[in-house]
């Protein structure tokens, strides 16, 4: 199976046979909003080499009934800058979200004790490249919403990976790997109603992966891949400003500190990210 939209769309239509409108909308809190991004990120990783890079996202998420979604769109070197290290490569990034609601689809409250809902998750990842495959990747697994403690309520997802193109690698059209992940929206001071400033980030944790199987794999890349993003956010009614500290380890299974190309690889260190957003 190597379409990817059938074997998504075969998936989806599958759940929807099992009684999706049985919930009480009523009991659904529905809501929708969309933000447009400027970032500039300083030592990036993705790859095996980091980079700078100024760069637009709209992001986008809501809840309708039985779907909680989020998602992103990222448009590399906004600025068509030669000083940008993307500059002439790939243009954009794809990053959409959707879980469906377990506790909707069974019309029953499976929330215990911190776990509010269960959800089929789902994580699915896009990129072009002009010159050779691109990127495609499909999480797929069992999410849920958890009270934790400070934070609050918390996305929290286990994933399984489908790799159907990944820039060439030997683990395309295949399951590859698991992933763990945590995201997080705290609230930590609020100046007014609308004014506040949040604490907001993620980790993800791939692990399990069987990408080496070649001599290139089993020198530069790595079974497993760590990043993790955090934030501090001043949000306003329409206007947001953010930093973030991002954290990675063999970022997309590149080892760190070999030499490639007659260059170093870097894919463990901090990153830095700075931005200004309108909310719509």
């Amino acid at each position: 199976m190597k379409n990817l939209g059938l074997k998504l769309f075969i998936l989806i239509f599958l759940l929807f046979g099992i009684n999706i409108f049985a919930k009480d909308i009523n009991s659904i809190s529905n809501s929708n909003w969309e933000t447009l991004h400027l970032y500039h990120g300083e030592n990036q990783r993705g790859g095996p080499f980091a980079f700078d890079d100024t760069y637009v996202e709209f992001e986008f998420g809501g809840r309708y009934e039985w779907l909680d979604l989020y998602g992103y769109v990222d448009f590399i070197d906004a600025l068509n800058s030669s000083s940008s290290d993307k500059h002439g490569q790939n243009n954009f990034f794809v990053d959409i979200e959707p879980r469906i609601s377990i506790d909707y689809l069974l019309d029953k409250d499976l929330s215990y004790g911190a776990l509010q809902e269960l959800f089929f998750a789902f994580d699915i990842y896009y990129a072009d490249e002009p010159n050779g495959n691109g990127l495609k990747i499909v999480w797929m697994g069992l999410g849920s919403d958890i009270d934790i403690p400070w934070l609050g309520k918390s996305g929290v997802n286990i994933y399984t990976r489908y790799v159907e193109e990944n820039y060439g690698a030997s683990n395309e059209n295949s399951f590859d790997g698991y992933v763990a992940h945590i995201n997080w929206f705290k609230p930590i001071y609020n100046f007014t109603q609308s004014r506040f400033v949040s604490f907001q980030g993620y980790i993800d944790y791939e692990f399990g992966s069987d990408l080496d199987n070649n001599a290139f794999e089993r020198t530069y890349r790595t079974s497993d891949s760590l990043q993790s993003y955090l934030g501090l956010w001043l949000h306003d009614k329409k206007w947001v400003v953010g930093y973030g500290l991002k954290a990675y380890k063999n970022m997309t299974q590149w080892k760190d500190g070999e030499v490639l190309n007659n260059k170093e690889t870097d894919t463990t260190g901090f990153a830095h990210y700075f931005n200004v957003g309108y909310k719509f």
